[in-house]
């Protein structure tokens, strides 16, 4: 199935502590880019929410935001800074003498630095980890579902598109492929009179004229790219039914379509030939275009 580039996904868990919420969209990119927007506290996971991204995307620019309470509401274990506590302390005092203070009570001095901030925290080290993976990891996840639903649902709008271009070039080249006999008959009746013209009234050569309008067919036989030019639409119809990704083989096989339909219109004359040439290049160009939003 074909899956778009584009697409958005959000979740959202609800967790006493507070809401885990998701948020993905993605444009058209060549190679799979993973940007983040995280909070401070979430930055150490930064490596584990690509790594779980990359096993579901592989080509876009992603834009991720992820939001959930801080670590530390899943604590209710007090720890001390004793480091911050001791500096607090030591200046405390300095200050004290520096400025010739009567001196203060240890109660006091003690009830400062309780009051500092940062001196005395919530632990949250071994909470840290079980967040991510239990409440975090759960929200991404819903929201990578949602993001594949939604990229599934526009890579649908692009199958029928592209189910249609290909419709297209096969009724155009089947007029290119009506047209052939019509134009070699055209040509020889064209060359006949111009020759009738050239003699002025004078017997026509026809073994001359048959020499010239056969090699006119040979420099003008355009059923080797026709054949090809088929054997690349069912190629393209065979892509279109598989799964993985499409995008890069679609435009290649879209590339080879250019180049057959070129060589048909530069062989040919015939005008409706050409009006079919150019209906089918115009198709391709915009197998190609889609072919960009594809993964």
């Amino acid at each position: 199935m074909i899956r778009s580039m584009t697409g958005f996904g959000q979740a959202e868990l609800r967790a006493s502590q507070g809401n885990f919420r998701v948020e993905i969209k993605s444009t058209n990119h060549k190679f799979l880019e993973v940007s983040t927007r995280l909070p401070g506290h979430l930055a150490e996971f930064e490596k584990t929410i690509r790594r779980q991204v990359s096993q579901k995307i592989r080509r876009g620019k992603i834009q991720l935001f992820a939001s959930c309470p801080d670590p530390s509401v899943f604590s209710s274990r007090l720890a001390v800074n004793e480091a911050l506590a001791k500096e607090v302390f030591q200046k405390a005092v300095s200050v004290r003498k520096m400025l010739k203070l009567a001196r203060v009570s240890d109660d006091a001095l003690l009830r400062e630095v309780m009051r500092y901030p940062d001196v005395l925290t919530k632990d949250t080290s071994q909470n840290r980890k079980s967040v991510y993976s239990h409440r975090l990891s759960g929200a991404l996840d819903a929201a990578l579902k949602d993001f594949d639903r939604s990229r599934a649902q526009e890579g649908a709008a692009l199958l029928k598109d592209l189910k249609g271009r290909v419709a297209e070039i096969r009724k155009a080249l089947g007029a290119v492929e009506k047209s052939i006999p019509r134009s070699a008959r055209l040509f020889k009746k064209d060359l006949a009179s111009r020759m009738k013209d050239f003699l002025r009234g004078e017997e026509l050569d026809k073994e001359r004229l048959t020499l010239e309008v056969a090699q006119y067919l040979k420099n003008s036989d355009i059923s080797e790219e026709v054949t090809r030019l088929n054997s690349h639409l069912a190629g393209m119809e065979r892509a279109l039914k598989e799964e993985g990704e499409l995008g890069r083989k679609i435009d290649f096989i879209a590339q080879e379509m250019t180049r057959e339909t070129n060589t048909i219109g530069a062989k040919s004359s015939d005008a409706a030939i050409t009006d079919a040439v150019i209906k089918i290049k115009s198709a391709i160009e915009k197998i190609r275009e889609q072919a960009q939003n594809v993964e």
